[in-house]
């Protein structure tokens, strides 16, 4: 049970009022660079794709992101990788750096990687969530890869980026969108499609393992009109992988 304005939507919370305020947040422990860490990774990678997460859950729902907080478990000094790709991310989706704030552990010694962020963002309009509609074509926009079958790194070929994301959300022409996660397509697909009440009925050539974890939403599904599909690839980079999974159909 939630309180009166509030509402939870998939991995989201939504404040209604006279916008929607959203918010989505995501933590990562005990992977990272200091000695007590199980997985090394650099702080900078475990930075991006912490806040990657709930960034792209946040941008999907066509909300604007405009604040983001971290919380830091470890002293400053080994966090201020961590702090300086939140602000560089931060700044590639319209954050400014004075909406960027968070804490640090620096009272008690501590030899392992923490880290929580939440993003908020502010929906404008109707608080209503998007739906996809009868017939839409139902895009995948970068590969699914998880760690550690695949390499991640910040800028990888193959992941949809935060900024094209946003782009094609923003065009007005997407009329649903949902990261990938651990689950893979063979999840994510119906749940969009659940969403909007329709089923699924999948594309017999798109190439991809519907199996395959989507790890830190390594790609992105978008439900669009199939004369649309053109229109929005010219939005992203040309190599990113690009794919028609399914149409949505009536029940």
């Amino acid at each position: 049970m939630t309180s009166p304005g509030v509402r939870a939507v998939r991995d989201l919370l939504f404040l209604d009022g006279s916008g929607s305020l959203v918010v989505a947040c995501d933590s990562i422990g005990g992977i990272g660079p200091r000695p007590a860490d199980a997985h090394h990774a650099d702080a900078a990678t475990v930075a991006h794709f912490a806040m990657r997460v709930p960034l792209l859950e946040l941008l999907c729902t066509g909300a604007t992101p405009i604040a983001l907080v971290n919380t830091l478990c470890q002293d400053r000094d080994s966090a201020a990788a961590l702090i300086d790709e939140f602000r560089r991310l931060a700044r590639e989706v319209g954050i400014p750096d004075d909406a960027v704030t968070g804490t640090t552990e620096d009272n008690v010694p501590t030899t392992m990687t923490g880290v929580g962020v939440v993003v908020i963002g502010r929906r404008h309009g109707s608080p209503t969530t998007t739906r996809g509609l009868a017939g839409d074509a139902v895009i995948c926009a970068g590969l699914p890869m998880s760690a550690p079958r695949h390499e991640l790194f910040p800028g990888h070929p193959e992941l949809v980026a935060a900024a094209e994301v946003q782009a094609l959300v923003g065009s007005g022409l997407v009329h649903d969108a949902l990261p990938v996660g651990s689950r893979g397509l063979e999840w994510e697909v119906p749940e969009l499609a659940r969403t909007a009440g329709l089923a699924v009925e999948w594309a017999p050539d798109h190439g991809l393992d519907l199996t395959q974890s989507g790890g830190p939403s390594s790609c992105v599904l978008f439900a669009c009109a199939p004369d649309d599909v053109p229109r929005l690839h010219e939005l992203v980079r040309p190599e990113l992988p690009w794919s028609v999974v399914a149409h949505l159909a009536g029940q």
